[in-house]
């Protein structure tokens, strides 16, 4: 009888289970490590293994990990699903609108993540037949389902993750690549990309007067500014969609890697390569054919037996899951059953390359990346063909043999890389020692250990690695992957428009499905940073900077507000209240209002979260106000949020009401009891 083996996961992946993913309650032992009451580690690996001790000890070794919301929810009676991408198409009506709202809440309750398609809703400011009024457009969606996820994130198990998916062609194409640009923390829930066809990218890189080539350079230049866009080769993902009988893969989950048709979703896992290496003399594949000196013992090889023996297990696991799966809605639950996808891929690529000695920047790196993709696509292949023979094809199959519409699937295994103590996807290391940020701030201080690992030699990190071999990686595992593979071309912070220009059409044509880049500095808050220091501080000037003041009164209270203002782009870093006549217990609790702002500001929290927790606070002094555009507050903290707003914000945030006004189109807010018409010039309210 196979006995379990014992976990092996590090004190970070500890910390992390127990923020994250160890069930709660009275019923279980107090951790010594956090002082909460939760289930063991080896309890989870128990009910999500199903009680399979051949997938509990997959686990406890660390050579592979199921996505997160299948570790969260897995063997938890009324958890909720264990599949954590989704996508789903918007159609053109408000019945549509709010249909695919409430699913997505329900979704995203569960930890899992949303995909949109939003090429059929029509362009901002159309006439509406039904109502004699004006289309909101799809930016204004995208608000809509941003303040969705902010309400999910609330009492969730992780915050929100969408991507918004817009045609190259729509009419409102513009608006939508430049809804991040002047603050890019604005729909923080959401990554965005273009749907671009081939002919698009063809024209875009022939023709430099066309409108196809402009538009490309305008998208470099916000992904140059922010991260945003990233780009979705839709006809590239067609040729491969197994099911064309049943619609198109309009869009993806929120980080790419999953080309899905509507209401579908998917299950994911993913191996991990670092274990794979064994010390030996050469690498054992006939395409590489590297000859390794015996005499070199830091030199290891690959074991591609063992790695057949995890994909079968792996690809077993994946299924079982599925079958073991529950979804929030009926017409999710067919479109899951209808195709039965999953997705195997790895993570620990780049520690696999250093523990081989084999720069990620090579041949040979590259030839390595395609065998092993290679073994798991057919290995994975020949599995799912053995488990339809026993258990049947999925419904829609016109292949009877094959059990599951696709087997692979490249994640970018951002926290279970955490917990397997590995480097994350197809990623080179970020740098040799960096801190992660968890969703709440707590910081994870993780180290590649080169002397202790890899002997003398040291990896490349990722901004000393060329942009080409970037996309070299990519192409490599996506010719033997079914859906697609996320991966983000890290950059320098002095790399160019063009060089973005030129990887967008490298990606394209070397058939990757898409592609984001980040140049490293372009957000003021990102979820890496290089060295062990704290939370990243912003930088903010000693001398001369330029301020703005502003007078105000809140009932009876009269005062300033003066902001300092950030050289680079004139928004806030730091705020002083004054206020007459308040007394001193009142004039050190504004004093301690502005310094909280003031170093929030300065450590990287974005100026629309402030707003978003301080607007709505309602407390004494609060009423009438003599800014025509906030008539009235609930206090001052209200008063300060909104004003902030609408001088530093080019939107309104959740505290919204998530409506739109009926005569302008407007977003509609809470006040007093009241909706109201956030158009002060609109006037339309109801109480």
């Amino acid at each position: 009888m196979t006995k379990k083996e014992p976990t092996r996961f590090s004190s970070n992946a500890n910390l992390v289970l127990c923020k994250r993913y160890l069930k709660k309650g009275p019923d279980f032992p107090k951790c010594s490590l956090c002082g909460e009451n939760h289930e063991t580690p080896e309890d989870m690996l128990e009910r999500v293994s199903f009680g399979n001790v051949n997938y509990y000890n997959l686990m406890a070794r660390l050579d592979f990990l199921p996505m997160s919301t299948t570790l969260f929810n897995a063997g938890i009676e009324g958890a909720g699903t264990s599949s954590g991408c989704f996508k789903f198409d918007i159609e053109d009506s408000m019945v549509s609108i709010l249909e695919v709202g409430r699913k997505s809440g329900l979704v995203q309750k569960w930890g899992g993540g949303v995909g949109y398609y939003l090429g059929n809703i029509r362009a901002k400011d159309q006439p509406i037949k039904s109502t004699h009024g004006r289309a909101c457009g799809p930016v204004a969606i995208l608000h809509y389902y941003h303040a969705i996820a902010k309400l999910i994130t609330q009492g969730g198990k992780r915050e929100g993750a969408q991507m918004g998916i817009l045609p190259c062609d729509h009419p409102d194409i513009l608006e939508f690549i430049n809804c991040k640009r002047d603050n890019p923390e604005t729909l923080n829930t959401f990554n965005i990309s273009v749907s671009c066809t081939d002919e698009f990218m063809d024209k875009a890189s022939k023709d430099l007067g066309s409108k196809e080539s402009k538009l490309l350079d305008k998208i470099a230049e916000n992904a140059h500014a922010n991260g945003d866009p990233g780009l979705y080769f839709v006809d590239t993902a067609e040729r491969s969609n197994p099911t064309p009988h049943l619609g198109k893969l309009t869009g993806t989950n929120p980080c790419g890697e999953n080309p899905l048709l509507d209401n579908e979703p998917c299950n994911l896992g993913s191996i991990n390569l670092a274990k794979l290496v064994m010390k030996g003399g050469f690498i054992a594949t006939d395409r590489v054919g590297i000859e390794i000196p015996s005499s070199i013992p830091t030199i290891q090889s690959f074991d591609f037996e063992r790695l057949k023996e995890i994909t079968r297990l792996a690809v077993d696991f994946l299924d079982e899951i599925l079958d073991n799966n529950s979804f929030p809605d009926p017409v999710i639950d067919k479109a899951a059953r209808d195709t039965r996808k999953i997705g195997l891929g790895v993570m620990g690529w780049a520690d696999c390359l250093a523990l081989m000695n084999i720069p990620y920047d090579s041949i040979e790196a590259i030839d390595l990346a395609t065998r092993i993709m290679e073994t798991i696509q057919s290995t994975g292949l020949e599995e799912t063909i053995k488990l339809g023979r026993e258990k049947g094809a999925y419904p829609e199959s016109q292949n009877q043999d094959e059990r599951n519409a696709t087997v692979t699937c490249i994640a970018p295994t951002g926290s279970i890389c955490v917990l397997a103590d590995c480097s994350s996807g197809l990623e080179p290391h970020f740098a040799l020692d960096y801190t992660v940020y968890m969703g709440d701030r707590t910081p994870l201080i993780r180290k590649v250990s080169v002397l202790d690992k890899y002997g003398d030699f040291v990896p490349k990190t990722a901004h000393e690695i060329s942009w080409k071999w970037h996309i070299d990686h990519q192409a490599a595992f996506q010719e033997y992957v079914d859906l697609a593979v996320s991966k983000t071309v890290n950059l320098p912070n002095d790399t160019s428009v063009e060089i973005i220009r030129k990887i967008y059409l490298e990606a394209w044509s070397r058939g990757c499905k898409g592609v984001t880049v980040y140049r490293e500095g372009c957000r003021p808050l990102q979820a890496m940073t290089k060295g062990d220091s704290d939370i990243p501080i912003k930088a903010f000037p000693d001398d001369d900077y330029e301020a703005l003041t502003h007078r105000f009164k809140v009932g009876d209270m009269k005062g300033y507000l003066h902001w300092g203002l950030r050289p680079k782009d004139s928004q806030p870093g730091e705020l002083f209240i004054t206020a007459s006549k308040q007394g001193s217990t009142v004039d050190g609790l504004l004093d301690a209002i502005a310094i909280l702002m003031s170093i929030s500001l300065q450590s990287g929290v974005s100026l629309e979260e402030i707003v978003d927790k301080m607007k709505g606070r309602r407390f004494e002094p609060a009423g009438l106000t003599k800014n025509s555009k906030i008539p009235t507050a609930s206090s001052i903290l209200d008063y300060i949020a909104r004003y902030a707003e609408q001088k530093f914000l080019t939107t309104n945030s959740s505290y919204e009401s998530g409506m739109f006004c009926p005569e302008c189109s407007s977003p509609v807010i809470s006040q007093e009891g009241c909706l109201v018409c956030s158009n002060t010039e609109c006037g339309w309210s109801r109480c």
